[in-house]
Formats: C-alpha cells, structure tokens, sequence
C-alpha cells in the first residue's frame, strides 16, 4: 500500500485488488467421498445430507428449518406458504430487489415504508404502521447488510392488526441477538447460502419457522406442490437443494462461529477508523445485536468529506479498492416499480443515493482492514485536488 495514490499520478494504493466479495470453500477433499457416494448412488439432491444439513441447520438457529436452492426460492415460498396470494405487503425500498419481486410473484402487491432516521437502516416500525391499509395481508422486514430488524416492534405491529409478519433475511445468517443466532422472529424467517454471502453453500438458502402447518405446506411447495401419494393440492415449484451444496453447508458450519467472529473484528477494527473521519456515517446499532456483516455500509456526505460517493466509488476502483453501490438505486426507482417512484421516502433515498458498501471477508486481515481506513483518510485530504481532476 502506498500513500502516493493513483488518481494522483502515483501506483494503486492496494497492490492487490480487494474485490467486493471473496468466498471461501472448504477443501474439495473434506467432502468429495461423500459426494462420490451419493453421485455412484444417483440420489444427488434431496437425499441423506440435505437432510442432515436440515438437521444441523435447525441445532444451530434453534428453530425448524428447511433449505432451498437459493434464498429467492425460499423467499417466494415462505409467502405462499404464509397464505400471501393478494392484497398488500409492506417492504422496505432500501433492499435488494428480490424483496419486492417475491411479493409480485405471490400475487400480492408490494407497498413501500421508509427506514428509520436513527441510523439503523432498517424498517421503519412508525411508517410501517402509518401504511396499513384494510388491503393489508403482510409486513416482510429486512435485515439490509445483517443487521437485524427490529424484529418485536414489528411483531407487534402485525399481532395488533392480524397481520402475517416474515422476514428477508437473507444476509443475515450468523447474526445474533442476546447472543442467539437470529432465525426464529416472526412468522417466518429465510437466509440465503449464495457464494457472496458470509455463509456460502455456492447455491442454496434455508427457511425458519416454528409454525409447523406453515412448515409443511413450504415442504410440499418446494417439490412441485406434492403431498402424501403425489397429488398437489396447489401449483408448487422445483426448490430443492443438491446434495453437494448440502455436503458443502455442513463442511462450512464446524468453523462458521470463527470466522465469523473474523468478519466482526475487522468491522470494528474499520469503523472505529472511519469514525474519525469528517463526512462518513456508520450504522447507528443497538448493543443487543452483532450482524454477520455482509458488507459495511458507509454513508457519505459530499459536503464535509470533499467528494460525492460516485466520486469516491470511481477514485477507489483506481486504487484497486471495489465497493457497491448498494442498496442503490433504491426499489421505488426502479423500473418494475416505476408507479411508485414519487413516493416520499427521504431517509430511504438518503441512504441509497450515498451509500458505498465496503467489503467484508471471512478471512480478511487487520493491514487490509487498516489500509481501507487509511485510503478513506488519503482521499478526503486530497478531496479539493481529486475533485479539480474529476472535472
């Protein structure tokens, strides 16, 4: 790493590239018998390690659980399995357009709340309530980056209006509150297992409940709608994970705990940086809770850091430093949404029109932690020079 940074004329700052994300797997030997076996067996999804995995899955959240092949899956299978077929669900904007998208293809229509003005970046418990309308069947929370909703206030919320209340939380697998893994709020609770994700299985996702009815008709939609002799007693969908994902999923889980700590301290290690520097806002968090970490969101404010957050986006990429722009552009401005785009949601827009997400890994080492510190330092000192060559 170098000071003499490269929009001024000088080499990259990282001499290496730190890309967005950096999956880790385990070594192929550690499960390749098993899965040699279920290949020479032809079960190879649906078979003895899914179960397995299934089983570990629900020891480590402390609730029923059932896995998919990708959280979307999942997702669109919890709200059908939560009888959510029309009407209006509340949703973040500030998501990943996943969340919305599931709402459409259950039949129902998503209706948009903002995030709250404390920090969080989370569902708005005030706005949420502020949106029922007699059309209302759901609210679906999101934990944006892994940090966990307020999960009883909205609970509350839909216990006081008959609602059903489930949780995007695809993100968030290994956060914990008091010390829990998070998996049993609500209704219902999914978590994706994509390769981007602290946990990765390459593919997969899991649904949490204790509803046992919600449970079993999600196990019946997940293989095509099939119950007891193979009649369908509604339209279901191919969700099934393979048996290598599985085989990967349990491999992955004997040392989550430890990196997962990994993530946390190179989160604190960054932030308690960054706090220090003019212009940038960190999440504002409960002390109850510590997410997995996803990413970290950074918002920036152009006026006292000297650059906008395209600006600093574009000077990182030349210094080998990649970050997303994300959640951004927020759902409500999106295409699939354009009928909602004049709805005010200040402090959803706030955020998603200034917040670069920083990368997070599972084995990410203190110099990388404290050379992402020091290239925001050396970017707001050169901001007024960097800004004259942007023009």
């Amino acid at each position: 790493m170098r000071a003499n940074i490269a929009v001024l004329g000088g080499t990259p700052f990282f001499e290496q590239p730190l890309q967005i994300v950096r999956p880790g797997f385990p070594l192929v030997e550690s499960y390749l018998s098993a899965f040699q076996a279920a290949c020479a067996a032809g079960q190879v999804t649906n078979g003895q390690w899914v179960l397995e995995f299934e089983r570990k899955l629900s020891e480590y959240v402390g609730v029923p659980t059932l896995t998919f092949c990708n959280g979307q899956l999942a997702l669109m299978t919890m709200l059908r399995a939560a009888g959510i077929k029309g009407g209006e669900v509340i949703v973040p904007s500030f998501t990943f357009p996943a969340t919305p998208h599931a709402v459409r293809w259950s039949g129902a229509e998503p209706v948009f709340a903002d995030i709250g003005a404390d920090g969080s970046m989370c569902l708005d418990p005030s706005d949420v309530e502020r949106k029922i309308t007699p059309r209302t069947v759901a609210i679906l929370g999101v934990d944006p980056y892994g940090i966990a909703s307020d999960y009883d206030a909205l609970t509350k919320i839909g216990q006081r209006h008959d609602l059903k209340v489930l949780f995007d939380s695809a993100p968030a697998f290994g956060t914990r509150l008091h010390g829990s893994p998070v998996g049993r709020h609500g209704d219902a609770q999914i978590f994706s297992f994509h390769a981007t994700k602290a946990f990765p299985t390459m593919e997969g996702g899991c649904l949490c409940s204790n509803d046992q009815e919600l449970l079993e008709r999600a196990r019946a939609i997940r293989n095509f709608g099939q119950g007891v002799g193979g009649d369908c007693v509604e339209p279901g969908l191919n969700g099934k994970l393979t048996e290598v994902c599985a085989l990967l999923g349990l491999e992955q889980l004997k040392s989550f705990d430890q990196r997962a700590a990994v993530r946390r301290r190179a989160v604190e290690r960054m932030a308690s940086g960054l706090r220090q520097i003019p212009g940038l806002r960190l999440p504002q968090l409960s002390a109850d809770q510590e997410p997995i970490w996803l990413y970290l969101p950074v918002v920036v404010d152009r006026d006292s850091f000297g650059l906008d957050r395209n600006e600093v986006a574009a000077v990182f990429e030349k210094e080998n430093l990649f970050v997303r722009k994300y959640y951004s552009p927020p759902c409500h401005h999106m295409g699939a949404y354009e009928a909602m785009r004049e709805l005010s949601l200040p402090h959803t827009e706030a955020a998603a029109y200034n917040v670069i997400a920083l990368p997070v890994y599972n084995d990410m080492t203190d110099f990388e932690c404290d050379g992402i510190v020091q290239l925001f330092f050396e970017v707001h000192r050169a901001a007024p020079k960097i800004r004259d060559l942007l023009r």
